[in-house]
């Protein structure tokens, strides 16, 4: 079981920081840097630039300084018992400043593990465990893309991100990849390949499920037919919309509006 020790988001240490230590904290560290700072590497000083994630191995020198101003960071002190070599499995480099083409990601995970911290319960040790293998696999994959070449789509990702949002939303229904591709002035071979390695799910899959979903809050505030709303939500057959409906929501559109 992963334990959290202790938690910071968005922390501030307005008179800056000096960190020295030399055996490490006695556990692990994960430490995500909002501003530039100077971190020791391979026996020396290194200027390590905001948004930076750093993982220190139990035992390890954790020494960093930034003594210029604010120092404003996130972390997670935490113990793994017992430890079964959890990040060497899922390739996860430690004492190593990682960036992926959005932070946030990750960020917004530490954020939802920072409430969680503060609250109480039965069921708080598994929740917060559950958490932290949910943010690490999603560095892991992260990583890993980083690695095949993700940061080479970088500049695609605020547009595409937006226009997953809102097929998500039902706000932009897109015919297919072909009509995307071509707001994006590229191949739609290039861009379906982008989006996967960005998001992780073919473009397609989303669309199906912003449709799907859509049709789930209509069966659920108004009192259109089940093929009304199949017609709303752009399919000419129903038995494939509720096949469809059925793939995502595990129920079929006239037992989930029940």
């Amino acid at each position: 079981m992963i334990k959290v020790r202790g938690i910071g988001y968005q922390f501030h240490n307005y008179f800056g920081i000096d960190i020295n230590r030399i055996n490490g904290s006695g556990d692990f560290l994960l430490l995500y840097l909002r501003t530039p700072t100077e971190v020791m590497l391979n026996n020396q000083f290194k200027n390590i630039p905001a948004g930076n994630f750093i993982l220190y191995k139990k035992g390890s020198p954790q020494i960093y300084r930034k003594t210029d101003g604010s120092f404003i960071n996130d972390w997670i002190h935490f113990e793994t018992e017992p430890y079964d070599n959890f990040f060497e499995n899922l390739e996860i480099p430690f004492s190593t400043p990682v960036s992926f083409v959005n932070n946030k990601i990750i960020t917004d995970l530490i954020a939802d593990l920072y409430i969680e911290f503060f609250n109480e319960g039965s069921q708080h040790e598994y929740i917060m465990d559950s958490k932290m293998r949910v943010l690490f696999h999603k560095f892991s994959d992260m990583y890993k893309s980083l690695l095949a070449g993700g940061t080479s789509y970088g500049k695609y990702f605020d547009e595409l991100s937006k226009i997953r949002q809102n097929i998500h939303n039902y706000q932009y229904v897109p015919g297919g990849a072909d009509e995307i591709a071509k707001k994006l002035n590229i191949s739609t071979s290039y861009f379906q390949h982008i989006y996967k390695k960005l998001f992780g799910v073919p473009v397609n899959q989303d669309i199906i499920k912003g449709r799907i979903e859509h049709a789930a809050r209509l069966l659920m505030e108004t009192d259109a037919s089940v093929s009304e709303i199949a017609e709303q939500c752009g399919y000419e057959n129903l038995e494939h919309f509720s096949r469809q409906f059925k793939k995502i929501k595990k129920v079929s559109p006239q037992k989930y509006r029940r």
